[in-house]
């Protein structure tokens, strides 16, 4: 079974950056720019040392560089939190 990528803005912000990959691989302590490549097509999600170091290398939150991800996660969490309080008798 084929993992679903994970949509990201990496690519974007590298660009609007200036940055090549091998100088944001360098950045990030990788040897090469393959990984990189990896988190720009979604095809891995970086650890969170490495969205960090993004975030501070674009100078964005990681949840610009993930945003839908981090509005799928809020919509998830803000659901949660509706369902608890449904399910605490009110006063």
């Amino acid at each position: 079974m084929r993992k679903k990528a994970v949509a990201n803005n990496l690519w974007s912000y590298r660009r609007k950056n200036g940055l090549s990959q091998k100088r944001v691989a360098f950045f990030l302590n990788h040897k090469t720019s393959s990984q990189l490549s990896h988190y720009e097509r979604g095809a891995k999600c970086p650890n969170l040392v490495n969205a960090l170091k993004l975030e501070i290398i674009y100078h964005v939150p990681v949840a610009f560089l993930f945003g839908d991800l981090y509005g799928k996660l809020r919509e998830d969490i803000q659901a949660r939190e509706q369902k608890l309080g449904d399910l605490i008798p009110k006063k």
